[in-house]
């Protein structure tokens, strides 16, 4: 058996490692629908609410705006979302969903609820909410440390 040590040296390669292969597999899974892994969480705000700015879209999945920018112009190009000028403001622009995009609604959840059953296979439900809970713990201890600037 391992000690304390042992098991918590490499985390950070083990949390990488199951990171990358999930993004793998989701997009192996997602692109037979035409959606890019990281797209499903943009679809998913605009199922919510429709129409919302990048900035918005960013606030809610936590990540960078030119991050969403970025996805936006991909997923404009493969006809998934239109961007147009906010009627009220015209410096901002709005995200819609196309057609293409809002006949995902259903396909793209059940890929994300297969894959996430798939990956937690291994689990038992007590696992699975003690996982969930060191992932919260680990979180809420990264948000709560000011930015030092450390290297």
């Amino acid at each position: 058996m391992l000690d304390v040590r042992q098991r918590t040296d490499g985390f950070l390669s083990r949390i990488n490692l199951v990171s990358r292969r999930l993004r793998s597999e989701a997009q192996r899974r997602l692109v037979r629908h035409g959606v890019h892994s990281g797209q499903e969480f943009i679809l998913g705000c605009l199922w919510e609410r429709d129409g919302l700015t990048p900035g918005e879209i960013a606030a809610r999945i936590s990540v960078e705006a030119p991050t969403v920018t970025r996805a936006v112009r991909r997923m404009t190009d493969a006809g998934l979302v239109r961007v147009e000028a906010d009627r009220e403001d015209g410096r901002r622009v709005r995200v819609w969903l196309t057609r293409k995009g809002d006949a995902l609604r259903r396909a793209v959840p059940e890929v994300t609820r297969a894959l996430e059953a798939d990956a937690l296979t291994l689990l038992s439900e007590d696992e699975r909410i003690q996982l969930l809970d060191m992932l919260d713990r680990i979180d809420r201890a990264l948000a709560s440390r000011p930015d030092r600037g450390e290297i």
